[in-house]
């Protein structure tokens, strides 16, 4: 047991005395790069109010936010980046220790160089952190330059700008497509609208029935007017003494007559008591029908036509675009690994270990003795 006990410590002090070794002279020094920002949509106003605020939602940008960060992570991402900046060359250098770099021929799967690998190795080195108070993205970059750790997060920002813009772009055109049909087909609804309309305007001679109803109400009130003047002007006389078999009443009691004859008329036709096409309410109602589908296919032609010029507009705009708060950072010193913290981490794991190991020797010895 006590021979035990030495190789135990032996090779727990060579373990401690190779991992230290590793920490401080092997493992890969990398310098972390760190910028600020944020997305904002340019193609209209936000209106955020209390409750939105506080659910988290007072926006579009958190939307916009996590889409953006899901791309930063995405092959896509990694394979431009890669075509600038050698990437996958990179993790496989020897400028990386062995526990971080990738191999072409490993036969252990987490070590082989492939574009899960590669994509994960990345993904290691990069940390994309959304603040929802601030509505902002913190992106950082870990390299073994800091230079290109620099480089890579300007790229990042510029490369996500240009590609959230296109995907906008692309849905305005496909927007645009369709509207375009829309548009042309309410065209053709308000010009067969305006053919109706005048169609029926010709077929019944007439520009607005409700014009002649309005002309016809004022002839008959001014024939009300007149017939009542009239017939107070016939009582008088006759009360006075007129011969009412004379010219003068005679005629005067036709002109009644005659007044009443236009008035029922008027009422026959205002009513809608006459046949024909003079039935001016029955006119009206048709005329109104046809006078508001058409001022209907005016005003969706017209939403249609202002809509195709706004998609118009966004096509050839950027809609959206990645405000840099503050530029990526040039670090003067690494930040990968904390060198001491990792000392202590693994003192503090080796005792442990160590502790449990020679206690479970001691209970052993204690139940053989």
């Amino acid at each position: 047991m006590k021979t035990l006990s030495w190789i135990i410590r032996i090779l727990f002090i060579f373990f401690f005395t190779i991992s230290v070794f590793y920490i401080t002279s092997i493992e890969t020094e990398r310098y972390e790069s760190e910028t600020l920002i944020t997305v904002k949509d340019l193609s209209s106003k936000q209106e955020i109010n209390l409750s939105s605020f506080l659910s988290g939602h007072g926006s579009d940008t958190l939307k916009d936010s996590k889409i953006l960060e899901y791309f930063i992570r995405s092959w896509e991402m990694y394979t431009h980046l890669d075509q600038k900046f050698n990437l996958s060359a990179y993790y496989t250098s020897d400028r990386l220790d062995p526990l971080r770099r990738l191999y072409e021929h490993a036969n252990i799967r987490y070590f082989a160089k492939n574009d899960k690998n590669l994509l994960e190795a990345y993904s290691q080195d990069l940390s994309v952190v959304y603040d929802t108070l601030s509505q902002t993205l913190t992106l950082k970059f870990a390299h073994a330059d800091s230079n290109t750790s620099q480089a890579i997060l300007q790229e990042i920002i510029r490369y996500s700008d240009e590609t959230i813009n296109n995907f906008s772009r692309e849905s305005a055109r496909i927007s645009l497509a369709f509207i375009k049909v829309q548009t042309e087909e309410n065209r053709q609804v308000f010009i067969d609208a305006i053919k109706k309309l005048i169609t029926y305007q010709h077929k019944h001679h007439t520009f607005d029935p409700s014009i002649d109803v309005e002309r016809k109400n004022t002839i008959l009130a001014e024939l009300e007017a007149d017939l009542t003047k009239k017939e107070v002007e016939y009582s008088s006389k006759r009360k006075t003494g007129w011969n009412t078999k004379g010219y003068e009443m005679k005629t005067l009691r036709a002109n009644i007559e005659d007044i009443k004859r236009s008035i029922a008329k008027l009422t026959r036709e205002l009513s809608g008591n006459q046949k024909g096409d003079s039935e001016l309410n029955v006119n009206v109602f048709d005329f109104e029908v046809l006078k508001n589908e058409m001022e209907f296919a005016k005003e969706v032609y017209k939403e249609t036509l202002i809509n195709q010029e706004k998609l118009k507009i966004e096509v050839n705009q950027n809609a959206k675009h990645l405000v840099v708060i503050t530029k990526p950072t040039l670090p003067d010193d690494y930040t990968y690994p904390d060198k001491t913290w990792d000392l202590f981490t693994l003192t503090l794991i080796l005792l442990l270990l160590y502790g449990i190991i020679m206690t479970t020797i001691g209970i052993i010895r204690d139940h053989i003795d």
